[in-house]
């Protein structure tokens, strides 16, 4: 399928779940004179999407949004997770989403969970998955869905496998200051991460690529032990890095459990290649430097 390119004025952006990813793509959007619309939960929330020069609109998954809200939008962005009865925006909203004429990209936020356990492998997104939760099952059956519906409605579907995401108020420095930091010591296990920023450029940059992928781990360059990253953040802080505690003893809840029970290293090879894609941040070093500084700056 063929889709004319878009001026970035002329952009007309949907987010299903306008939380702290989608905001900060969102930003960009609105900096480069296009419209966004957003979703959230309550009325609360709608208000604040409005205060940020974002149309909001509430859905909690119990009913569909009125068809008009879609006229005009060019890019959808999903970030709602599935549940167990499957993707509640696909839905209420296939058809309506089908129908819109001006729609040329729609990107899944999903996550690197749908691969379970890897060993600590290298792979890439060809890497068979093996989800090891209900939760990972709903993201693999949402991915299957969302890009069926792509072909069945001529829509370039993209999905974005990430693993840990961090930024500016969701870092290792806000459990540090707060004096409740756990330095949790696996040996052997490793995680990749990715700085939002770097999230909202590889989204922005498949907007313009939407027959690129169509799948794309969104990952750092540089795997590493949780225990490394907070004990690189506390110096930073000038502070003395958290005491040493075994997983089993800290005390984990059973989603917190299974999180350190799957090691892999990813790929994002096909990130750069095929969106062009240079890291602002290609380890934590870089994106923890970042926020110090946007915090010292001001935010």
């Amino acid at each position: 399928m063929t889709i004319a390119p878009i001026a970035p004025s002329a952009r007309h952006l949907f987010c299903f779940g306008c939380g702290y990813t989608a905001r900060v793509l969102a930003r960009t959007v609105l900096a480069e004179g296009g419209r966004v619309s957003g979703t959230c939960r309550n009325d609360d929330g709608v208000a604040a999407l409005e205060h940020d020069g974002i149309c909001g609109h509430r859905f909690d998954g119990s009913g569909p949004l009125d068809a008009r809200v879609f006229a005009g939008v060019t890019d959808l962005l999903v970030s709602i997770p599935p549940g167990p009865e499957g993707d509640g925006v696909l839905a209420w909203h296939a058809q309506m989403l089908a129908g819109c004429a001006s729609l040329g990209w729609i990107g899944l936020l999903s996550t690197t969970g749908v691969y379970g356990d890897c060993g600590g492998a290298w792979i890439d997104e060809s890497q068979p998955l093996a989800p090891r939760t209900d939760a990972n099952r709903w993201r693999v059956a949402a991915e299957t869905s969302w890009r069926n519906f792509g072909e069945e409605a001529r829509k370039p579907v993209q999905v974005f496998r990430l693993p840990g995401i961090y930024g500016p108020g969701r870092s290792p420095f806000d459990p540090l200051r707060a004096g409740v930091a756990q330095r949790i010591v696996k040996p052997g296990q490793v995680f990749n991460r990715i700085h939002v920023d770097d999230i909202a450029a590889a989204l922005r940059a498949a907007m313009d690529r939407p027959a690129a992928g169509p799948i794309f781990h969104l990952a750092d360059d540089e795997p590493t032990p949780a225990d490394h990253v907070l004990s690189h953040a506390a110096g930073l802080l000038g502070l003395a890095p958290p005491p040493e505690v075994p997983i089993d003893a800290a005390g984990l809840s059973p989603m917190a459990l299974h999180f350190y029970a799957e090691c892999k290293r990813l790929e994002n090879d096909r990130m750069k290649a095929e969106l062009g894609i240079v890291l602002r941040h290609p380890t934590y070093r870089e994106g923890l430097a970042a926020i110090l500084e946007a915090e010292g700056a001001g935010g």
